[in-house]
């Protein structure tokens, strides 16, 4: 045998295995878009990818939210130590940023039928019904009776002037407040709401939180605490409303031809050229064998 005899069928093979693993490779994403004589498509076009897209978006989507973004997954995460920490620092900093104030609530003040001037309007419905519930004229009159036995005993002037002479003068001056209050609460109450709502609104929260809770170690726990009772009670309704698998074939099948090319090579190019190399080395050898047969 001549040394053309020996080399050829391996480097032959080689260049067959080579070129034929390459040609499957590029088949999966190439050609991008159907290849049509006439009114008959080329078989095999478009690639593999290409054709299959639909599918292999709801299949990948379908995958990572089986296998590794489900609902137990999701819910480890916003039950995390690390995803809490991370909440309750980011409302630490906005609560301590002398530029987080309440003024976002200055437009809403004056305005009818806004969620701020419904809340208002509860309000003052409220204190309204409170202030109405409450015996004041009771508690005023017990008041004036103690002021009056500590500043004079026992002696003719708190005799004269005791709780039931205080109640016959403050009877009628509470019952026209009442009927103020029953015409006319709304009026007095909402303008002093206002005002305290727009005095509120220009102090930042650090001053707010401060004058309620200065220690700062507490306001986290609070936070803290807050937040894992509001996970541990809703964080099941709130994990099943994310739904990873439609968004991820949604996203899949919404990339162009060659954005999904490109994403796959990515990720497995390497491997891809190894299997390319192979089919050259796989030839080479079947070329070797055959010298012998």
């Amino acid at each position: 045998m001549t040394w053309f005899q020996i080399v050829a069928p391996p480097v032959i093979g080689g260049i067959i295995g080579y070129v034929t693993n390459m040609l499957a490779i590029k088949m999966l994403f190439k050609p991008l878009k159907p290849v049509m004589i006439g009114r008959f498509r080329v078989p095999f076009t478009p690639g593999i990818v290409p054709k299959r897209k639909e599918k292999l978006a709801g299949v990948l989507g379908q995958a990572i939210s089986t296998s590794f973004w489900g609902l137990d997954e999701l819910e480890s995460i916003f039950t995390s130590d690390t995803f809490k920490t991370a909440i309750v620092d980011r409302i630490m900093a906005v609560l301590e940023a002398p530029e987080s104030k309440l003024s976002f609530l200055d437009p809403d003040l004056a305005k009818i039928n806004t969620p701020l001037y419904r809340v208002k309007e509860e309000l003052c419905v409220r204190i309204q019904a409170a202030l109405l519930k409450s015996d004041l004229k009771q508690l005023i009159t017990e008041q004036y009776g103690r002021i009056m036995h500590d500043r004079f005993g026992s002696g003719m002037v708190t005799k004269v002037l005791n709780e039931k002479t205080v109640s016959l003068v403050l009877t009628p001056i509470w019952d026209n407040i009442e009927n103020d209050l029953l015409k006319n609460g709304q009026l007095i109450i909402m303008p002093i709401i206002d005002d305290e709502l727009r005095d509120l609104s220009r102090e930042p929260f650090a001053n707010i939180v401060d004058e309620m809770m200065p220690d700062k170690e507490a306001q986290r726990a609070l936070i803290s605490d807050i937040y894992t009772k509001f996970i541990n009670d809703n964080v099941r309704p709130i994990v099943e409303t994310i739904d990873i698998g439609s968004m991820i074939t949604e996203k899949v099948r919404q990339m162009d031809d060659a954005g999904l090319e490109e994403l796959t090579l990515s990720v497995v190019s390497g491997e891809l050229r190894y299997v390319i190399l192979l089919g050259g080395l796989i030839g080479a050898i079947i070329g070797a064998v055959n010298i012998f047969i």
